[in-house]
């Protein structure tokens, strides 16, 4: 009984850590293709993390149309920028008060990583199911 409880945790682990990564990867690209044209101008730069240090970038754009017409001026992160866009202006898709920079490198990452997982997650499913 204990044997079957801890294989039924490890496969419904593995199946959801799985799908929740693809359904990340999904979220991004919807965000990266359907959200608000903008061009943000990128301000600052910061290692963020661990061992596996990464940029995390914050910048302003501007959000509603033109200044002129309603826009307002936001002041945010902005997700895929890196320490070589300091100072430079990029195209991003905006989602609240996150800019999301074009690239789709993240995304890609994550659906394939979280396929790989959910597909262990299977293959541990059906040799549980399996065994006598």
């Amino acid at each position: 009984m204990k044997g079957k409880l801890l294989g039924a945790l490890v496969v419904g682990l593995f199946l959801l850590g799985g799908l929740g990564m693809v359904a990340g990867g999904v979220y991004q690209v919807i965000v990266r293709e359907t959200g608000e044209h903008a061009t943000a101008r990128v301000t600052s730069c910061h290692k963020s993390g661990g061992r596996y240090r990464s940029d995390v970038c914050s910048g302003t754009w501007v959000a509603g149309g033109s200044l002129l017409a309603g826009g307002h001026v936001v002041l945010g992160t902005i997700d895929g920028a890196s320490s070589g866009d300091l100072g430079h202006r990029i195209e991003v898709r905006l989602s609240g008060d996150r800019a999301y920079t074009t690239s789709l490198r993240v995304p890609i990452i994550l659906i394939a990583i979280g396929l790989g997982i959910a597909a262990v997650g299977v293959r541990l499913l059906v040799m549980f199911v399996r065994r006598p």
